[in-house]
This record gives structure tokens, C-alpha cells and sequence, in this order.
């Protein structure tokens, strides 16, 4: 079973990128010449959620009062925070956790994703001709090694350019109760909430069911609409993928026992011979072939990007078929292959039309069939989503299932491992109360390497934050040091560029993250034409 990159050659390559900075026209600010800097809100996910998130806005809201700019945390439910920046794209300022998901090693998805003006995930409006430029040459570079040198070069502009501002990059902090399971394997970025895991981990007494904790309801289980992490947690283990990433970032052969690229444009694939879905039928090629087709047809948000890139699928042989693309896709292998869901066509070729919605997006999927892992037993909104072993799975887990179980609050969630009542948890935890269940007997709190961060993230068609020099004035006013070591317990590394150290292959070890240093902060606004009245309010430059 293999993957195969043998059409990728190994060569040096030049890394003469140069990229001039870019400037902010003061015709911009004409309007507003003078005037005050309005005040802004700065959106946080709530502490039911995530604690660490407003306990960081509250900091940087005070840190921004330092230069005169009146700054708000609005904490909200995390759902209603994520709606209100993905869709409504309302927003002045947001804190986000990008989580380490596994396809995210891969560095497209902080990069070109993130601040490609034609970016999935790019919906706070930043537009740079130069990062534009560099992001559809890292696409479509297959030389791995010229690939690394054009996303280095887009790192340090983003970086110079203030695009955004990396808080932190967080170990991702979980617990588990060693007294009650045995064969947890962690993986870069995802800790032991990884499939990996979710395999391989054995109860050691009781029903043989784990539970898992989390702290936000899940809202999704339609695997084309599906864009959030804790959705792509859960999907993975009833849907298969063609192929995996692996604890430590290789390609593993899943579905698909060959993924192999013919040449920079040609795709052949290999499905695995005997699979079958949960409700009995054959999982066949021609269920891979009309995956494809469909998530394209209805532009699946995380998809369609690769998908438009598909000029003709055609099926070769009896467990075989090849695509041709209209040009070179180098995140295909893991943004794509490693994440699509291959879902049942004889279900899935009647929705939207028999299912009572105008739109698969909107299609509420509450009886997933896939063919992965874990068949699906039961959701209940809002608490509980519960999954048991599929036993026909070539790699059946050890473990009867899992039940994904909601709780409150991260405290909530620690006394339920404390209490023997929660298994592990599925994403992150509170560090300080990590360190905390460490201390128990049973119990490993702990963290584990991770390619995240957490993004201090601007909407950058709104006022001063439409300028390169604000930007970087604010972004020298984030109390890093303090935000590692107190709200994270040192379960961090300070923030610099948007791919992280952890992720040492792809990421620019000469961006240094950016000092709290108020005075240097105010020098950069004067030196850009800002000024201040005599309360100390701080004014557009005249």
C-alpha cells in the first residue's frame, strides 16, 4: 500500500522572494482625517467554551487603552461568535484558536486559505497583491523544497504586513484516566483527542464504551458542510477518507491502498477491496467518483477550492479511476484526499430533493451512514452523540465506541474526569486545571505538541485597522509574555508567524514574535501622522 510522491523531486531552491511592504493610501483616511479613532469590540468565544480566550481579549483590551483607543471584549457563545465572523462577517476584531488539525500541517490552510483574497476562511477582507500572488505559486509548485521557500516568504510578508497577530502557539492541554484506558496515541496538533486514539485506545473495565469530553454542543453532521473542527472530530470516525494523517504527519494508506500522482496534473486511485458500509452495501469506486462529483456540484465549503481544480474524473477499472486536473494542486494529498468524507451514493443521490431542503448545506443529516470505523447509534442535541465499533472496519477499534458528552464549562468537565465519569477529553482543557488532575492519582493531565494558535485577527475594512502601521502599533501591545505564562501555565510559546515552530518543516525560523512595548507602539502611530488630544484620546492622522 503505498503513497506515491515519486514525481516530486527534492531540489534546492531559491529563496530571492523579495516583496516590497505594502502602504495604506491617507486617502483612505480622508474621511476620518483628525477625527478620534472610534472605539471597536474585540469578540472572544465565552469562558464556558474556551476560559483562556476572554482572559487574552481582557488583556489586550486594557494593553489597547495604553495608546488611547477604547477597546470592548464582547464574549459570546462560541457558535453564535463563529456565525457572526464566517457568515454575517461582522466583526472589528476577533481572538480564534486555529486549531492543529491534522490536513493543517500541510501549510495551505495558513497561508492561502487565511489571507488569499480568494481564501476560504478569509472573511476579514485582506487583500495583498504580493501574498495573492505567492499563494497561487505555492499551489501549484510540486518541488517540495521550492514549495517550502515561496510559504517562508509569504510567512515573513504576512508577518510584515501585520496581517494578523499570533498570540500564542498552545500544547494542546488534555487529560485522560491512565486507570481506566489503555493505548492512547497523541498526534501533532490534535493530542490524544487524535483518531489514533480513537482506534487504539481499550477500556479496561465496564461496558467498553469511552466517554468523551467536550465543552461545546456539536451543531453538524453533514460532512459537505462541514468546515469546524469538533464537527471534522466527530464525521471522521463514521466516514472514511482515502487516506490518513498519521501521529507524526505522514501519509497513511486508508480507503484508498494507492493515491499516486502519474505526473503534476494526473491522479490515479486504488479504492481498497472489500469495504462496506454501515448499512451493509459495497463501498465501490463509483461511490468515490460520485463523492467528488457532488461535493463539487454543491460547492462544499471546505472542498470546492481543490474540486474546481478537477477537469475530468474517469473510472479506470473495477476498483480504479483517474483525475485530471486543470493545473498543479499541491495541498491536494492533504488538504483533500486526507479530509473529503466518502459518503454512500445510493443515499446521497436523492438529497436535497427527498429530504426537504433547496440545499444540501442546509441538509440536517441526523442518521449518518458511512463506512468508517464508528457506525452511528444516537444524537442527542445539544448533550450527547454516541458511536459504536463498526466490527466489518479493516481497522475495527478496540474499544466498543465512544459517547461524545457535553458539558458546561471546562470546570464541569474536569470534575466529570475527577469523578471517574468522563474518560478523556476530546479537545483541549483549561491548563491550569490540566496541571491540576495531573495531580491525581489515575489521572495524566499533560501537554502535547501542536501546530496552532491563537489568532488575534483583524477585519480589515474597518477604520485604522485598514492600516499596515496601526496594525503593527497594536500588535506590539499584546501582552505575550504574560498570556504564556499566567493564562497559559507555560504551555505555550509566544506567537510570531502564522505557521508554528512545532511545524518545523514549513515554518520561518527568522520571524521573531513582536515585543509588548507601549512607547515603541506610540512612536510607530506618530511616526504615521496619529496624534492625541489632551485627555490622551488618540486621533487619525490630519
Amino acid at each position: 500500500m503505498t503513497i506515491d510522491y515519486s514525481k516530486r523531486s527534492f531540489l534546492k531552491a531559491s529563496t530571492s522572494l523579495g516583496v516590497a511592504a505594502a502602504t495604506i493610501p491617507m486617502a483612505k483616511f480622508a474621511w476620518a482625517a483628525g477625527k478620534p479613532v472610534e472605539p471597536m469590540n474585540l469578540l472572544t468565544s465565552n469562558a464556558s467554551f474556551d476560559p483562556v480566550r476572554p482572559e487574552m481579549g481582557r488583556l489586550i483590551a486594557q494593553a489597547c487603552k495604553s495608546i488611547g483607543w477604547d477597546v470592548t471584549l464582547a464574549a459570546e457563545d462560541y457558535n453564535m461568535g463563529i456565525n457572526k465572523v464566517f457568515q454575517e462577517k461582522d466583526f472589528d476584531m476577533f481572538i480564534v484558536r486555529w486549531t492543529g488539525r491534522a490536513n493543517r500541517v500541510d501549510p495551505e490552510t495558513f497561508t492561502r486559505m487565511m489571507f488569499h483574497t480568494d481564501g476560504n476562511y478569509n472573511k476579514w477582507g485582506y487583500d495583498n497583491a504580493s501574498i495573492n500572488e505567492m499563494g497561487d505559486m505555492q499551489q501549484k509548485e510540486m518541488d517540495v523544497e521550492k514549495r517550502r521557500a515561496i510559504v517562508k516568504a509569504m510567512q515573513r510578508k504576512l508577518y510584515e504586513d501585520v496581517a494578523a497577530s499570533p498570540i500564542v502557539h498552545p500544547s494542546m492541554t488534555n487529560a485522560y484516566r491512565e486507570d481506566r484506558l489503555d493505548g492512547v496515541v497523541p498526534q501533532l496538533g490534535e493530542g490524544i483527542g487524535s483518531l489514533w486514539t480513537d482506534l487504539n485506545m481499550s477500556v479496561k473495565s465496564g461496558d467498553g464504551y469511552v466517554r468523551n469530553g467536550q465543552t461545546s454542543a456539536l451543531k453538524n453532521l453533514n460532512p459537505v458542510s462541514v468546515t469546524d473542527s469538533n464537527e471534522f472530530k466527530e464525521l471522521r470516525t463514521i466516514y472514511d477518507r482515502l487516506i490518513q494523517v498519521g501521529p507524526n504527519g505522514e501519509l497513511v494508506p486508508w480507503a484508498a491502498t494507492s493515491v499516486k500522482a502519474v505526473d503534476n496534473t494526473t491522479i490515479d486511485i486504488v479504492l481498497r477491496d472489500g469495504m462496506k458500509f454501515h448499512d451493509g452495501n459495497p463501498v465501490t469506486i463509483e461511490d468515490v467518483k460520485f463523492t467528488f462529483e457532488y461535493y463539487k456540484k454543491w460547492k462544499a465549503p471546505f472542498f470546492i477550492s481543490s474540486l474546481e481544480k478537477f477537469e475530468d474524473m474517469s473510472i479506470t477499472g473495477s476498483n480504479s479511476m483517474r483525475i485530471k486536473l486543470s493545473e498543479p494542486h499541491a495541498p491536494l494529498m492533504i488538504n483533500f484526499f486526507a479530509q473529503i468524507f466518502i459518503i454512500p451514493q445510493h443515499i446521497w443521490k436523492d438529497i436535497p430533493e427527498k429530504a426537504g431542503v433547496d440545499d444540501v448545506l442546509n441538509f440536517a443529516n441526523d442518521n449518518p451512514i458511512g463506512s468508517g470505523p464508528f457506525r452511528f447509534d444516537y444524537w442527542d442535541r445539544g448533550k450527547e452523540l454516541k458511536v459504536s465499533a463498526f466490527d466489518q472496519h479493516f481497522a475495527k477499534p478496540k474499544c466498543a465506541g465512544m459517547i461524545r458528552i457535553t458539558y458546561g464549562s471546562h470546570d464541569a468537565m474536569a470534575a466529570a474526569i475527577e469523578a471517574g465519569e468522563c474518560d478523556r477529553t476530546r479537545y483541549i482543557l483549561k491548563p491550569t486545571l490540566v496541571q491540576d488532575l495531573n495531580k491525581i492519582n489515575g489521572i495524566v493531565g499533560k501537554g502535547y505538541a501542536s501546530h496552532g494558535w491563537y489568532g488575534f485577527m483583524f477585519n480589515h475594512t474597518r477604520g485604522p485597522l485598514q492600516d499596515r502601521a496601526f496594525r503593527e502599533a497594536v500588535d506590539h501591545l499584546v501582552p505575550r509574555d504574560v498570556i504564556r505564562e499566567v493564562i497559559m501555565s507555560g504551555f505555550a510559546t509566544n506567537g510570531g508567524s502564522t505557521i508554528a515552530p512545532a511545524n518545523e518543516y514549513w515554518h520561518e525560523a527568522a520571524i521573531k514574535p513582536r515585543a509588548n512595548n507601549v512607547k515603541l507602539a506610540k512612536d510607530i502611530l506618530s511616526k504615521a501622522g496619529y496624534s492625541w488630544d489632551s485627555s490622551g484620546t488618540l486621533h487619525y492622522p490630519g
